[in-house]
């Protein structure tokens, strides 16, 4: 059986999503010679760190998302024994023959997070997706429960496969985490509404954090409604960061902040806790089920308790903090991108 990728999140900005489709993919291809990966016409492979010989390009419409529902199932009609795995929420809706990764229902959860046609297009697409896809997959078990209540299918086979931290931020000790500056607080993720951003940059407005510097990581995404962000001289906007310098950030942050209201998973958690780095979190379902007793917890509705967490980390001794980072680093070694790759390849010898 040919496992074909549906490669049209190669033309999209590599946030968390993009990131897990692209490090599995990676891994699929390292694991199986039948694995090729098909994309639109518009794509510059150049810019594509994946080999060459392994993509498949055709089409005619520039446009990605007629791709997918037009040329892609056409192009798979003329093969019998296949699987086309779509990582990124949304496949082809004419073709049965398909593994789906729903990574969240947010859309659903709240739609005003979104723009009005991102909105509609993925209520109109996720669930007609999930009720004919050959398997469905998601990245936590939270995100299965939200699949199955938010679809009203209880029973619905869905299989976990988590996210996990490139090799890039993975430490081997809590000795090997250099401490440059260890000044500074961390938020890693989109410029949206649901990341909650507001309400960390009025905690840093705040005269008794004014002191407190904090770096945010992460740009803005077309899917998401805009938000108005303070600026403040205690707040650095850093919209593009490549590894190697996130990496650094994770090691040589005080901590992670994220008080996001919702999410499927999480990736700069794991990715954080990779990298010796301390976490302070919304107390939402998901990042507990992530990181567990590893993180400080608020409200995440909350500016007073977010306050509270943030004095309350500041108060913790060396030999706690030590404590707390060798726990995170522990768990983080659930998460491996091998282990998530293995998975998917029995789900698909499994069909």
């Amino acid at each position: 059986m040919i496992i074909y990728i549906n490669g049209k999140f190669l033309s999209q900005r590599l946030t968390g999503v993009q990131r897990y489709a692209l490090e599995i993919t990676k891994r699929l291809i390292q694991a199986r010679k039948d694995v090729k990966i098909l994309v639109p016409p518009a794509i510059d492979l150049k810019k594509v760190e994946l080999p060459h010989e392994r993509i498949l390009q055709f089409g005619s419409f520039k446009n990605a998302i007629l791709w997918e529902q037009i040329e892609l199932p056409r192009y798979l009609k003329k093969e019998q024994n296949h699987v086309i795995v779509s990582l990124c929420n949304i496949g082809t809706l004419f073709s049965k023959r398909q593994i789906i990764c729903v990574h969240d229902m947010s859309f659903a959860v709240n739609p005003t997070w979104f723009t009005r046609s991102f909105s509609m297009y993925y209520n109109f697409m996720v669930p007609r997706l999930v009720n004919r896809a050959y398997k469905v997959i998601t990245v936590s078990e939270f995100s299965k429960r939200e699949i199955q209540q938010r679809l009203r299918k209880p029973n619905l086979d869905i299989s976990v496969i988590y996210n996990a931290p490139s090799e890039r931020f993975m430490i081997d000790g809590l000795q090997s985490r250099e401490t440059l500056q260890d000044d500074f607080f961390l938020f890693v993720g989109s410029q949206d509404p649901r990341k909650n951003l507001q309400l960390l940059l009025k905690l840093f407005a705040d005269e008794e954090f004014q002191k407190e510097r904090l770096i945010v990581v992460g740009g803005k995404t077309k899917s998401f409604n805009k938000v108005e962000l303070q600026q403040l001289p205690n707040v650095e906007f850093k919209e593009k960061c490549d590894d190697t310098e996130l990496s650094l950030l994770y090691r040589n942050a005080k901590a992670l902040i994220n008080p996001s209201l919702y999410e499927g998973f999480g990736l700069p958690l794991v990715e954080a806790m990779a990298s010796g780095c301390l976490l302070i979190l919304s107390d939402i379902e998901v990042f507990k089920e992530i990181a567990g007793g590893g993180a400080l917890y608020f409200r995440s509705n909350s500016l007073d308790a977010a306050r509270e967490s943030i004095r309350s980390f500041l108060k913790l001794d060396k030999e706690k903090k030590a404590d707390m980072r060798l726990q995170n680093l522990k768990r983080s070694r659930d998460f491996t991108w091998n282990n998530s790759t293995d998975k998917l390849l029995q789900v698909i010898d499994h069909l």
